[in-house]
């Protein structure tokens, strides 16, 4: 299909009916409102060339025959400047229905995203009103205001925790952190003993493993022993019992490994400088006193994970900090959703104010073709008066 210039934008490249601007958003274009409303030129008709119309009007006059009119004869010119009229008119009418149609075409997807939004913005309400009762609840459960019988949470409940925690928690984390740290070390150097033949990222993996496991029985023995005294019921009975086993079991092995396990892989004697045979010395880490300083090591590093996960444990807590993050999300996501909804819907009416504009562009232009078209006529006249030569026609010509 070819493109004709109609009101300065080139219609039918982008399918029939469509102005050459409206084209589908490319992916990743941005956001619609940049592309959909700056895409949209004002509504400008073809102009009409006024000048080259006067001198068509005096050139037409000069042209006619000698003899060929008169006074009788004023409206030569008149039809024939009232059908150019009609044909600008007709055209500024054209260029304003295509104009309009792609408005139209724009103006129903905008409104699509609008209901879209709306849809989206319903579900952020609701989120951020369940995630408020949510939060509400877990402070009133904080505060102690919520301490049902079925729960036993009494001790729990700490309503200076609703400002947060003080800086004891960070002190129990960087405590664990130098535990860690200090329980890979030792139990490193037991894992060499045993298990020679592994190589060293293994081994360190392994070691990594350990340490965890040992860390992790400590922590949650602090816990369970933490809840068993506020008297709640959400863990089974046999939990704290069987971590504190698996805990003493764990640092019993690593002892008896550590006294046991020569880290000398050959016993055997050592010639020395003048001939003769020394026995190598045991090394003390495999000794009773060695391996004991290690249990010692092992169950104080556990102590402090137990105090410290005991006096830093609050379920009601932890739940209202969920509470909490979920709730400020919520409001984010609903902020941000009101923005939308707030541009999706400027974008809609930004087409109908388009639209009103491009109306009063063609009334008034078809305003002007009409008072150019009269002009025209005067011209004409005026010019009939010039070719007469008669100043005595003068008035009757010029009457209307």
């Amino acid at each position: 299909m070819s493109e004709i210039p109609v009101n300065g934008i080139q219609f039918g490249a982008a399918g029939p009916g469509r102005p050459r601007w409206w084209r589908r958003r490319p992916a990743g274009a941005g956001p619609p409102r940049a592309t959909w409303r700056s895409a949209v030129p004002p509504f400008r008709p073809a102009p009409v060339d006024k000048e080259a119309q006067r001198r068509w009007v005096v050139r037409e006059i000069d042209e006619l025959p000698p003899g060929s009119v008169d006074e009788a004869h004023d409206n030569v010119l008149d039809e024939r400047i009232d059908r150019r009229a009609k044909q600008w008119i007709a055209l500024v009418r054209q260029e304003f229905a295509d104009y309009r149609r792609g408005l139209k075409q724009l103006r129903s997807r905008a409104e699509g995203a609008v209901r879209h939004k709306q849809h989206l913005q319903d579900m952020h309400d609701r989120r951020v009103a369940e995630a408020s009762a949510a939060r509400t609840a877990a402070a009133d459960r904080l505060r102690g205001e919520d301490d049902e019988a079925r729960w036993h949470q009494a001790e729990h409940s700490d309503p200076s925790l609703l400002a947060g925690r003080s800086g004891a928690s960070l002190f129990y984390l960087v405590a664990i952190v130098l535990a860690a740290v200090a329980d890979f070390t030792a139990f490193y150097q037991v894992m060499e003993r045993v298990l020679r033949n592994l190589s060293n990222q293994w081994l360190i993996v392994l070691v990594i493993g350990f340490t965890a496991m040992a860390l992790t029985l400590a922590h949650y023995l602090g816990v369970f022993l933490r809840d068993r005294q506020a008297g709640a019921r959400w863990h089974h009975p046999v939990l704290l019992p069987m971590c504190a086993v698996l805990w003493v079991a764990l640092g019993l092995m690593a002892f008896w490994v550590r006294w046991k396990v020569s880290g000398d892989s050959s016993g055997s004697a050592l010639p020395s400088a003048d001939g003769t045979l020394t026995v190598p010395q045991a090394n003390f880490q495999s000794t009773l006193p060695g391996a004991a300083m290690f249990a010692a090591f092992y169950f104080a590093t556990g102590a402090a994970a137990i105090i410290g996960s005991y006096l830093s444990h609050n379920p009601l807590h932890r739940a209202f900090r969920r509470t909490v993050r979920a709730h400020e999300a919520a409001i984010k996501k609903q902020a941000a959703g009101a923005r939308d909804l707030a541009d999706a819907e400027a974008e809609r009416d930004a087409f109908d104010y388009q639209e009103q504009a491009a109306e009063q562009v063609r009334d008034s232009t078809i305003d002007e073709l009409n008072e150019l078209a009269d002009e025209l006529k005067g011209l004409a006249r005026t010019q009939l008066i010039k070719r007469l030569k008669d100043l005595s026609v003068a008035d009757t010509i010029l009457a209307d």
